[in-house]
């Protein structure tokens, strides 16, 4: 560390390299596909708000979540004579309830089910700044904060808070298998669909995108990151934000997730003309360092809870082979989770999944876990599916 001058004026060589790389990072964006703007559109949305239909109705409810309200859609089903067991959805990276989580609702709550889906802080519906922050850490908080308020007051009498299932896609996902772990014996069921269960997930995109991209990726992400840091001291710079998603083939394209083609095209075609809380593709690049460390599996030996896993056998985001080595490494008996693979890329299985062959052995799985009898609304529906259904080994409670 001495030169000829002395000890200072090496550490003040080295400082001067470390001040001009943050001033560097800081100085961003230098990339067209990262930017510092979202404007929040909190404007009304047609499709978004109540609904009464001959089998359900759907009402919009507000959940707290250290101090940011949640909105969330309440399905409930007509013709029960008691309040009905929930399932809680949340969707995955960088989506909101509004883009597609209404087919699969409407599909569970003909089932008999009460379902609630719920938008993360900073999207869709839900209150929070600034926009789009994608993060575990606090998207679990959201998890944890639903599911308590469920247990807590069962909505009003209008389900039965003793009874709760969990659905996510993706990264909510992954979600979902770490509040169960939290919860315990409290849920009843978990449907786990394409998941995000450890960072060998991301590796896996890591080979897809290139070592440049990814390098450029962390240098983006360290950039939010700072900003976000230096804000606590009370010098304030925008946030910067990243294209969520990107086509493959384009090798300039910088976006947290690749999408090949048919993927990029499925996603304009099923696409609405507008979202709640004006969604973009983007979201905060800070999460590129959070996800780093984001590991669902570790959590595994703590479920109890049986789970259904959907896994598409075309993913490169979210590997089956990922999820099927960390399966294998749980300790959990054989007759506490079912699989079911399908072969389909990642965009593919969620747009799809609602298909009868594909969603009605999942409905029989949760109607058994939460006790649904042949009582109950729904029954007749998910008797029709008795042949898919009986494809699957469904565990016990």
């Amino acid at each position: 560390m001495y030169n000829k001058e002395g000890l200072l004026p090496a550490l003040g060589f080295r400082l001067s390299l470390v001040v001009g790389a943050l001033a560097l990072l800081l100085a961003l964006p230098w990339e067209k596909h990262i930017d510092t703007h979202f404007h929040w559109d909190r404007s009304p949305v047609p499709n978004t708000g109540e609904q009464d239909t001959a089998s359900f109705t759907r009402s919009v409810l507000h959940i707290n979540s250290h101090g940011t309200p949640l909105e969330a859609w309440l399905y409930l089903p007509k013709h029960t004579t008691s309040p009905p067991p929930v399932l809680v959805m949340g969707h995955g990276m960088g989506a909101q309830k509004d883009i597609g989580l209404f087919m699969y609702a409407e599909k569970f709550v003909e089932a008999g089910m009460a379902v609630l889906a719920f938008d993360y802080r900073g999207f869709g519906g839900s209150g929070g700044l600034p926009r789009h922050w994608v993060s575990p850490k606090r998207h679990i908080q959201d998890w944890h904060a639903v599911v308590d308020h469920v247990q807590a007051t069962g909505l009003g009498g209008q389900v039965d808070g003793s009874r709760i299932a969990l659905w996510g896609v993706s990264y909510a996902g992954g979600h979902v298998l770490v509040t169960a772990a939290t919860f315990g014996s409290n849920i009843s069921a978990v449907i786990a669909n394409e998941p995000y269960v450890s960072p060998a997930a991301v590796l896996s995109t890591t080979g897809v995108r290139g070592v440049g991209r990814t390098l450029r990726l962390l240098a983006v992400g360290i950039s939010d990151e700072l900003r976000r840091l230096l804000g606590h001291v009370g010098l304030t710079l925008p946030p910067i934000y990243l294209s969520l998603v990107a086509p493959i083939t384009d090798p300039k394209a910088l976006a947290l997730l690749p999408l090949q083609e048919s993927e990029m095209k499925l996603r304009s075609v099923h696409a609405p003309p507008k979202r709640q809380g004006g969604w973009q593709n983007k979201v905060l690049a800070r999460v590129v360092l959070e996800a780093l460390g984001y590991n669902p599996s570790r959590h595994f030996s703590k479920i109890t809870a049986p789970i259904f896993f959907r896994v598409a056998s075309l993913d490169h985001l979210c590997p089956p082979s990922v999820v099927l080595n960390a399966v294998r490494k749980s300790g959990w008996p054989e007759q506490q989770y079912v699989i079911q693979e399908r072969n389909v890329t990642h965009l593919e299985a969620h747009s799809t999944g609602v298909r009868e062959g594909d969603i009605k052995p999942v409905i029989a799985f949760l109607r058994q876990h939460l006790g649904l009898g042949e009582g109950d609304a729904g029954a007749a529906a998910a008797g029709q599916g008795a042949e898919e259904a009986a494809e699957v080994q469904f565990p016990s409670s």
